[in-house]
């Protein structure tokens, strides 16, 4: 199992790059996702709930703010974190309304796109990086056309 929020302590000017918070938002919304699941067990009591979870609440957070920043499949997660894809699935949709809920939206689907059909992206013409030398080789000649349009 990979222990994503054990790497993220040692290198904490990342976190808003790869899951769009800043560590210090993360530990605040951590602390209160770890007392709603807290108050949670403590409300609803039983004697016994199963094996212990593989992830901790913390690297279930991570999973969950990584697939809301980056909509991976829930395979290549679920290999990123070192469990299976079910169950990478299954923390996901159960750590999302406590989320949702700590962070105060009221409805828990806006964390979702379900209201997307299509999405088209548009690689015609990419800035690449040519040569110092023969960059006529690299040219596709839009610059020059758009002159000449001008004229």
């Amino acid at each position: 199992m990979n222990d994503k929020y054990k790497l993220l302590q040692a290198n904490p000017t990342v976190c808003k790059r790869l899951f769009g918070v800043d560590f210090v938002q993360l530990e605040q919304v951590l602390v209160k996702v770890q007392n709603r699941i807290d108050q949670y067990l403590r409300e609803n009591p039983l004697s016994k709930r199963g094996i212990e979870a593989e992830l901790s609440v913390a690297n279930q957070l991570l999973l969950t703010f990584e697939y809301l920043r980056q909509y991976p499949t829930f395979l290549s997660l679920g290999f990123s974190y070192g469990i299976s894809e079910s169950y990478c699935h299954k923390i996901f949709h159960k750590m999302r309304p406590i989320l949702a809920d700590v962070i105060g939206l009221k409805n828990p689907d806006k964390l979702k796109y379900t209201h997307v059909k299509t999405v088209i992206v548009d690689v015609t013409v990419q800035p690449i990086e040519r040569p110092k030398k023969n960059q006529e080789v690299y040219y596709n000649g839009s610059k020059k056309n758009m002159l000449s349009s001008h004229n």
